[in-house]
């Protein structure tokens, strides 16, 4: 009896002593150089990517000159990876690690891409940097601003998106089988939606920006009120799972997911806003985390904050 009690204790301080692989950390904001491995030097319009554990992109960046990148304001990730790649080079990845983030909650990863002998390389006929670069603003899931006149703007949810060369240095946006005037896009930079033309300039061939007269930023009025949205998912599976409390509090607001595990809320001030998550019935948690998103400003906001279940 007494060694039975002896295993059965050993079980559960085995089980319960692991690190929780799984759990949700939140990353204020990764950054990191990507030099070539042969030569030594930076590489630019490398393609950054931050994927959640089920492989959903979450993020979307590019390096400068200098081989850098940054990315402020990540968010809540779940086993997130970080990806690199560019034409001509192996690609890179790596799994993040909450175990190296700094006292402000940051992360510096670099990366050395090993590029693809001579021989084994593919011409790339379909894609130049302007189109790469304009690509990166327009992640699926994400939305952007068209600007239609000085007192209208509507926001459009990328579903798709396809940059266009129609001649040398001369691009525009294919965004859900629409086409759109780069010189009225505004993309999320930092808070702010910002003009895709100004953020271009340096590649395009006619500074559209200056001759259209349109702001650099789009004004708050024009803005739709934030967005805090995400899925419920079962873990094992990528199923949607409806049925599942969504909450937030302070001021008090609930959803239920629904038949696509889809749930959203508006929100029309600026402040911390904790999000809980209670699963439906024959569901459990797959980690207590608290996702804590700030908005800065009340309007122009669209963050993504998924919930795991499992049976």
């Amino acid at each position: 009896m007494k060694t039975c009690f002896f295993i059965i204790i050993l079980s559960f301080t085995t089980l319960f002593g692991q690190p929780k692989e799984g759990v949700e950390f939140k990353l204020n904001m990764i950054s990191g150089y990507v030099i070539d491995s042969l030569s030594s030097k930076p590489i630019m319009d490398v393609n950054v990517d931050i994927y959640t554990g089920s492989g959903v992109l979450k993020h979307s960046t590019i390096t400068d000159e200098f081989g850098y990148y940054e990315k402020p304001i990540v968010g809540y990730l779940w086993k997130p990876k970080v990806k690199f790649s560019l034409h001509n080079y192996y690609k890179k990845a790596f799994r993040l690690d909450p175990a190296k983030l700094d006292s402000n909650l940051d992360l510096s990863v670099n990366a050395m891409m090993v590029p693809v002998p001579e021989e084994k390389r593919i011409p790339d006929l379909t894609k130049s940097n302007i189109t790469n670069r304009a690509e990166t603003f327009f992640i699926i899931g994400n939305v952007f601003y068209y600007l239609i006149d000085q007192n209208n703007a509507d926001r459009i949810i990328i579903k798709t998106a396809e940059a266009i060369e129609s001649s040398p240095g001369f691009i525009l946006m294919k965004v859900n089988d629409e086409h759109y005037d780069v010189a009225r896009c505004y993309v999320p930079q930092e808070g702010k939606y910002e003009n895709l033309s100004f953020i271009m300039k340096s590649l395009l061939a006619d500074p559209i920006f200056e001759k259209s007269k349109h702001p650099l930023y789009l004004d708050q009025t024009l803005l739709e009120p934030s967005v805090i949205y995400g899925y419920v998912m079962n873990i094992f599976t990528g199923d949607p799972v409806m049925g599942a409390e969504i909450i937030i509090t302070e001021p008090f607001k609930r959803r239920i997911s629904d038949e696509t595990g889809k749930f959203a809320f508006h929100i029309n001030d600026s402040g911390r806003y904790d999000v809980i998550m209670n699963p439906p019935p024959r569901y459990k948690r797959v980690s207590f985390a608290r996702p804590e998103i700030i908005i800065d400003q009340g309007r122009g906001g669209w963050f993504k904050s998924n919930f795991y279940v499992r049976p």
